[in-house]
């Protein structure tokens, strides 16, 4: 299923459900039903990391700018100063912060033929030959959109 319009996707997407081992299944969950694993295999004593630490993937947002840019923002450190984003903003390493939220990698999307297109970066090859790394945004028959090489599937915020 695509897009009507650049409008459908321009915006703000958040994870909906992200690839994740549940009940000895790997397949796409929720952030709660991932939660809701972590926290019995903790209280089992089956882990060793701090459940939400494991679950920060799901407070990622993928922003799709009108200039064509697709911007992934991250949940940033609790107690990270002013000075401190000032630095990583001016060294290039942050490359925006807004709300809490830094924003760790930019790409780009265009529009090509009628489909909405997304430059993964990746490098690819089948039988020696470099294929494109540029992948179709589409969203599936839930209306979510596949993203992040299939990890995640997003919805708009």
């Amino acid at each position: 299923m695509g897009f009507n319009s650049a409008a459908d996707l321009i915006g703000s997407w958040e994870v909906a459900k992200a690839r994740s081992f549940v009940g000895g299944k790997f397949a796409f969950f929720t952030l709660e039903e991932v939660r809701a694993e972590l926290e019995a295999k903790n209280a089992a004593g089956e882990l060793d990391d701090d459940p939400e630490e494991m679950v920060q993937g799901f407070y990622t947002r993928v922003e799709f700018t009108t200039d064509g840019k697709v911007r992934t923002w991250m949940k940033g450190p609790k107690d990270i100063s002013d000075e401190e984003i000032e630095a990583a903003l001016a060294s290039g390493e942050l490359l925006g912060w807004a709300d809490g939220m830094m924003c760790v990698e930019e790409k780009k999307w265009k529009e090509e033929n009628g489909s909405f297109l997304y430059n993964s970066g990746e490098h690819r090859e089948m039988f020696d030959e470099v294929q494109s790394p540029w992948d179709e945004l589409t969203l599936n028959d839930d209306g979510l959109l596949p993203f992040g090489s299939g990890m995640m599937l997003l919805r708009k915020c």
